[in-house]
C-alpha cells in the first residue's frame, strides 16, 4: 500500500505542493488529473525520490521515510524505494545507444546483478508483453514514439517493482499512437498492478482508475470514484476546470 502523508515541496519561495495526503491499496490505479502547473507531476517524482519532499512521510508498505527541514533520510532508505518503483516518462528517456532489448536489460544487469542470460530472457519476455517481439534489436531512433514508450514501459516493469508510476505517458506521442500505449497500461491495470498514473486523457482516466484525485495549486480538490469527481465535482475550482476540458473536446 502506499501512503503519502502531509507532503509538502517547495523550489525556493514557491510552495509547489501543500500537504498532500494520499492512500493507494496494492493492485488499485489512481489517476492524478489537473491543469498544468497544478503539482502533478512534482507529487509523482517526490514519491519516486526524483525530487525529495521538504516536509511529510512517504511509505510503501513496510517501508517508511519521513522528511522534516532539518533531518536527512538515509541514503540506504532512498534507494530502498526507488529500486520498488518504475517511472516512466513522458519522453521516454531510452539510452540512445542501446538497443530495445538492451535498455530493457540494463537496470537488471547493473541494478539488480543478475546474469546477462537471464536479463535478456526478461527482456524478450516483456518485449513480447508489450507488443515488440520483434524490434529487440532496434534502436529507440528506429522506433515510433508510441513503440519507444512501450520499450519505456517493459523497461520499468523489467526490476519488478511493487509500483509503476506514469507522468503523461502519452502526451508526447501522435494521437494515432496513443492507443497502443494505452491498451499495454489498460493491460497492467487487468493484471492487478498497483499504478499511479498523471495523464490529460479523460476517457482514459475514467475506464482505467479505481480511484481519482484532482489537483491544482498543490493541493487536492476533489478525490473519490472517477465517477465522483468527474461527474460531481464539489469544488468549484474542478467544476471549472472539468467544464473547460468538456469544451475542448466538443
Amino acid at each position: 500500500m502506499i501512503e503519502i502523508r502531509d507532503v509538502h515541496k517547495f523550489f525556493g519561495l514557491l510552495h509547489v505542493l501543500r500537504g498532500v495526503d494520499l492512500t493507494v491499496e496494492d493492485g488499485k490505479v489512481l489517476v492524478i488529473i489537473g491543469p498544468s502547473g497544478s503539482g502533478k507531476t512534482t507529487l509523482l517524482r517526490c514519491f519516486n525520490l526524483l525530487e525529495r519532499p521538504d516536509r511529510g512521510i512517504l511509505r510503501l508498505d513496510d517501508l517508511q521515510l519521513e522528511f522534516t527541514p532539518t533531518s536527512t533520510v538515509p541514503q540506504r532508505l532512498v534507494l530502498a524505494l526507488r529500486q520498488r518503483t518504475g517511472m516512466v516518462f513522458q519522453s521516454y528517456n531510452l539510452f540512445p545507444h542501446m538497443t530495445a532489448l538492451g535498455n530493457v536489460m540494463e537496470g537488471q544487469v547493473t541494478v539488480q546483478k543478475r546474469p546477462k542470460a537471464e536479463a535478456r530472457e526478461r527482456g524478450i519476455e516483456l518485449l513480447t508483453k508489450v507488443g515488440l517481439a520483434d524490434k529487440g534489436d532496434a534502436y529507440p531512433h528506429q522506433l515510433s514514439g508510441g513503440q519507444q514508450q512501450r520499450v519505456a514501459i517493459a523497461r520499468a516493469m523489467a526490476v519488478e517493482p511493487e509500483v509503476l508510476l506514469f507522468d503523461e505517458p502519452t502526451s508526447a506521442l501522435d494521437p494515432e499512437l496513443v492507443g497502443e500505449v494505452l491498451k499495454v497500461i489498460r493491460q497492467l491495470a487487468a493484471e492487478g498492478m498497483t499504478m499511479v498514473i498523471v495523464t490529460h486523457e479523460m476517457k482514459f482516466a475514467a475506464d482505467v482508475a479505481d480511484q481519482m484525485v484532482m489537483m491544482d495549486n498543490g493541493v487536492i480538490l476533489e478525490q473519490g470514484t472517477p465517477q465522483q469527481v468527474l461527474k460531481h465535482p464539489r469544488n468549484l475550482r474542478a467544476l471549472q476546470f472539468l467544464n473547460r476540458l468538456s469544451g475542448e473536446e466538443e
